[in-house]
């Protein structure tokens, strides 16, 4: 008999956590500063480490952190400046772009990864809107467009949609997402590999989706 799926509570907490994801690789702004502190993200925190074990570890070590941050301000001045040193402006050489092309062939940006998620938007009819001056492998776009297709799977308005969501975290994210993690453990701020763990972890437990066997190896 195969495993039961998770509840569909499960799913919108899961949901939540990609889109607290997306938010902060746009980029750290004041109100996500405040809401990483609210209440209503700490309950998120606590059920994201109840559905995603492997995750809890890094979720207490977010809490921790932002419990002893000075005030929601000093944090996102904090943020921001980790995150323009690590994937917008980094030493040549160094950091970890946003970008998917920049982790395959050439290191290119706009490389075949990015002409795979044009046409992924392109059939979905979706477009990359106020943003469209980013290429469309930008990390928050991909999470977004995940984000879309576990909606849409789990509204049933796409009959596959929840394996889609499995097989594009396993074989379209998560090979280059590795990558991205390794590149910004040096990043100024413990946030940055910690946000990044985080999002490994919740990659990891849609990809079971498609791939329950792999996930679990």
């Amino acid at each position: 008999m195969p495993p039961e799926k998770p509840p569909l509570r499960n799913k919108e907490t899961l949901l939540d956590g990609l889109s607290m994801l997306a938010r902060f690789y746009w980029g750290p702004d004041q109100e996500l500063c405040e809401d990483l502190a609210s209440p209503a993200y700490r309950d998120l925190f606590s059920r994201l480490a109840r559905i995603v074990p492997d995750a809890a570890p890094t979720l207490r070590s977010i809490q921790a952190y932002l419990q002893n941050a000075p005030s929601s301000e000093a944090l996102c001045l904090e943020l921001e400046t980790a995150y323009v040193a690590t994937h917008v402006n980094p030493p040549a050489g160094n950091g970890a772009p946003l970008y998917h092309s920049c982790y395959v062939g050439d290191g290119l940006v706009m490389g075949p990864p990015a002409g795979a998620m044009a046409l992924r938007l392109e059939q979905a009819g979706l477009s990359l809107g106020e943003k469209s001056g980013e290429p469309p492998d930008h990390l928050a776009v991909e999470l977004e467009y995940l984000i879309f297709i576990l909606e849409e799977g789990l509204a049933g308005r796409r009959e596959w949609g929840l394996e889609e969501a499995g097989e594009m975290a396993a074989r379209f994210m998560l090979p280059w997402v590795k990558d991205f993690v390794i590149r910004q453990a040096e990043a100024s701020s413990p946030m940055l590999p910690m946000f990044a763990s985080l999002l490994t972890a919740m990659l990891q437990e849609v990809a079971k989706e498609a791939f329950p066997s792999e996930q679990r190896a």
